[in-house]
């Protein structure tokens, strides 16, 4: 090779390489996923999840809750044929609780509503795209067992949050939530009404299938309880 040929060459690498560095870089932020496996595959994504991590870590309310319900509701979804949106999902999923944990909550305002007020200017800033958030703002309000859900992501996130009030996993996080005094006893009856309450307000096929089963385990579950407490202390 002559010396312009060789000068030609060193001139591409030095062009190339730079931005193959900088692709390397990038490879990390691209792929990275939550614990659960979720995507966190562009910057709004990443900074809703640290904001999660950081500050919405409540035992039942949380952001392990959050991932339950994005994972579990992606699969209503698949199962029941609706279009859903990933990304109206994730964030839904990530701050419908928002609003209820403390410092966030607000005296007299339902939490799915402040989750909402919190919600919006902050996945403004961290670059969602907003003409999705009407979207997100029905999913977080109708994220409730006793609210009607409007939009298929609303659906599919009513019933996952409403499953995960159910089985084992129900009964563990409104015991994870108790405090003094009586609310352990509140907790079980609680839970006893989540029972017969929440099953008929499934949407989705797919969810209806799966309550009886989470249904009858939490039932077992109480009733061994109570077996196990002294008649005159039970709930």
């Amino acid at each position: 090779m002559n010396i312009i040929g060789l000068t030609a060459v060193l001139a591409a690498l030095i062009i190339v390489a730079p931005a193959e560095a900088r692709q390397t870089a990038a490879s990390p932020a691209a792929t990275a996923s939550t614990s659960a496996g979720i995507p966190l595959d562009s910057a709004w994504r990443r900074a809703v999840h640290a904001h999660a991590q950081e500050n919405l870590a409540h035992p039942s309310w949380g952001w392990r809750h959050s991932e339950r319900n994005y994972l579990l509701a992606m699969s209503l979804a698949e199962t029941e044929g609706l279009s859903v949106d990933p990304d109206v999902l994730f964030a839904a999923a990530f701050l419908h609780d928002w609003g209820g944990i403390a410092p966030f909550a607000s005296p007299g305002v339902d939490h799915a509503v402040r989750s909402v007020e919190l919600s919006e200017p902050f996945l403004r800033d961290a670059g969602f795209p907003m003409e999705k958030f009407p979207a997100v703002r029905a999913a977080i309000l109708g994220h409730m067992y006793d609210k009607e859900p409007e939009g298929p992501e609303a659906v599919v996130m009513h019933d996952a949050d409403a499953l995960d009030f159910l089985g084992a996993l129900g009964a563990a996080r409104l015991l994870a939530a108790t405090g003094e005094g009586d609310d352990y006893d509140r907790a079980l009856r609680t839970l006893d009404s989540f029972a017969t309450a929440i099953p008929p307000r499934l949407k989705t096929e797919t969810a209806r299938r799966m309550a009886p089963e989470r249904v009858a385990v939490m039932t077992e579950f109480l009733a061994q309880v109570r077996s196990e407490t002294p008649e005159g202390a039970r709930p």
